[in-house]
């Protein structure tokens, strides 16, 4: 699972703190692009993803627009960064800043099916996608398998292991040692979910909103 960090808070890296310091001197200056493009290096390499940095750079590539050809690929790592930060907004907030001209690009185009189809929760077709830009990206499978079982646990007490498996595209020993991490259970053919704060029946709240004024009128109506 990728691990979320800030340059501006907690990522001390020589790269973050280049951004760091730029930013703090000229948060608009065109240098800062080189600088966001080695930092996102370095969050591909090291597993990790900062939110603010990319969506930064991507408002640099609209202020000083090149070739889109020069800044595809970085494009494309962007938006796999997303995908592997849902449910944050942070994929949804990137593809406002992919122009018309960038969306020609077939990994940009790929890219931005995945994150539709991941977002329907429609799983087991996301494994049908071929995607090979962002299979080279380190933890990016894992990091959607989180995002998928984050959602299963959002939704179910009990769940049967054959739709696990099927939503995971795991074997079935793969995805027991999995959700075993988080802590489910088995219970025959199924698994027993953690309890969360999503997956638990809530009671029923019922919240009258009437004016004293309306029942007193009821209650003189009724004792009549």
């Amino acid at each position: 699972m990728s691990r979320f960090v800030s340059f501006e808070k907690d990522a001390t890296s020589k790269a973050a703190t280049a951004v760091r310091a730029q930013v703090a001197a000229d948060g608009m200056d065109e240098k800062l692009v080189g600088l966001l493009e080695a930092y996102l290096d370095e969050q591909i390499a090291s597993n990790v993803v900062d939110e603010e940095a990319n969506l930064m750079l991507l408002k640099l590539y609209t202020i000083y627009p090149v070739k889109p050809e020069q800044h595809q690929t970085r494009v494309a790592q962007v938006l796999a960064k997303g995908l592997m930060a849902l449910p944050s907004k942070y994929f949804l907030g990137a593809t406002y800043m992919v122009t018309e001209a960038l969306r020609k690009d077939k990994n940009i185009t790929d890219l931005l099916k995945a994150g539709d189809v991941l977002q329907s929760c429609l799983f087991t077709d996301f494994w049908t996608l071929d995607l090979p830009f962002a299979k080279k990206i380190p933890g990016f499978e894992q990091a959607v398998r989180a995002f998928i079982l984050s959602t299963i646990a959002k939704s179910h007490e009990v769940v049967a292991k054959a739709f696990v498996q099927a939503q995971l595209n795991l074997s079935e020993k793969d995805v027991a040692s999995l959700v075993a991490e988080l802590g489910w259970t088995t219970k025959d053919a199924s698994y027993v979910v953690t309890p969360n704060s999503e997956n638990q029946m809530r009671p029923k709240k019922f919240k009258e909103d009437i004016e004293f004024a309306d029942i007193l009128d009821t209650i003189q109506v009724l004792s009549r």
